[in-house]
């Protein structure tokens, strides 16, 4: 099996535990606690102080330590936490605890494993390159949100345990690939203090729009963790309607794999076209709850059209990266980028958590300047 095969296949099952885990821990939160909405803020919020704690030790620990070892380890431990879960399913408090170390260990994987990617990308032709960016993106954000798919099965089959039974074992399988990949070693690039990598010859800053869109990519996460959710919650009480609108989402993102590829083959006057287009998409959802309400299949579709363009966006961004940084670097970017975004990521867990019953314009607006500025990234690189 080749290595970026091997590598898009432990993405698939890693994304498609995280997925299944993160929503089960959100339903449990629901299900609960007394202020169900104001739990998953912070969560949320708990959750990512870990990507702002370790990006410093994570800076050096990419530079010293094979990235494909780190990703194996890291997936390990997550197995391990997802079974934590089990015996703490009616403690609120005790579910944010373990939350918080799965989070610690997944931000860390975050970057690792986006340096892996650079690493395999660095030994591929452009094209090769781009091809794998596009689907490692897709199989990342198709995983993500596909992952809870099958929650209401799992727990009409088995309770509320089996969900994360089920995440362990995609974890092993994942774990188990990762495993099986020979060590690949980066090129040797001189130290960096600048903000700035060397790249034949002529240092590359990383411009503010790609670190803005990178940055915007958590926050906007989270209230996507947050809204699906508590809306199945309130307007169905069913899970599988928040597993239907994760699918779906998950979908749109899924095809970036082919309409990437197709961006970059149209004129100036189709980019920029298409480009406005994926704008419209990315806030759609939160539109139609403003101006429709909770219909389901509507906001189906919305979810789906927005994931497209969404995913479309982070593409970019993650090619400016892959193309310009060394690998190391692009992990680097990556944490530093989590880090500066967790500011934003307080600012909206906590605004939503209080206003979401009046109205969607927390994520209706925070999507809508992750569309602005990813819009400025994608058309700046081509």
């Amino acid at each position: 099996m080749i290595p970026m095969f091997r590598f898009l296949l432990a993405t698939l099952f890693y994304r498609l535990a995280n997925g299944l885990l993160f929503l089960s821990v959100a339903w449990n939160l629901l299900r609960t606690a007394e202020d169900g909405a104001m739990s998953l803020a912070i969560s949320s919020i708990a959750g990512f102080l870990p990507a702002v704690l370790i990006a410093p030790f994570a800076h050096r620990m990419l530079e010293r330590v094979d990235s494909r070892k780190l990703t194996v380890v890291g997936v390990a431990a997550l197995l391990l936490l997802a079974l934590a879960f089990v015996p703490v399913l009616q403690w609120p408090k005790a579910i944010l605890a373990v939350n918080f170390l799965v989070l610690l260990v997944f931000f860390l994987l975050e970057g690792a494993w986006d340096a892996l990617l650079a690493t395999l990308a660095g030994g591929l032709p452009p094209a090769q390159a781009d091809t794998l960016n596009a689907r490692q993106s897709a199989t990342t954000q198709a995983g993500l949100m596909l992952g809870g798919l099958p929650i209401g099965i799992l727990m009409q089959l088995g309770g509320a345990a089996m969900p994360f039974y089920v995440a362990t074992g995609l974890y092993v399988i994942s774990a188990v690939l990762l495993a099986g990949m020979p060590s690949l070693a980066s090129a040797p690039v001189a130290a960096d203090t600048s903000g700035k990598t060397p790249v034949n010859g002529t240092l590359v800053p990383v411009p503010w729009h790609v670190r803005l869109t990178l940055a915007l990519v958590w926050p906007c996460f989270t209230l996507i963790n947050m809204a699906l959710p508590l809306l199945a919650h309130a307007f169905s009480g069913a899970v599988e309607h928040a597993a239907l609108l994760d699918v779906m989402i998950g979908l749109g993102m899924g095809a970036t794999g082919l309409l990437y590829g197709m961006f970059g083959r149209l004129e100036r006057r189709g980019r920029r076209l298409a480009v406005t287009v994926c704008i419209a998409f990315v806030p759609l959802p939160f539109i139609l709850l403003a101006t429709i309400g909770y219909s389901l299949w509507p906001l189906a579709v919305g979810f789906f059209l927005s994931g497209v363009g969404f995913a479309l966006f982070r593409v970019s961004a993650r090619k400016r990266l892959i193309t310009t940084q060394a690998a190391h670097r692009v992990g680097q970017i990556v944490f530093s980028c989590n880090a500066f975004g967790f500011p934003i990521l307080v600012a909206v867990a906590f605004l939503y958590a209080v206003s979401w019953a009046r109205g969607p314009i927390v994520p209706l607006v925070a999507f809508a300047a992750f569309a602005l500025v990813g819009a400025r990234t994608m058309l700046g690189q081509h």
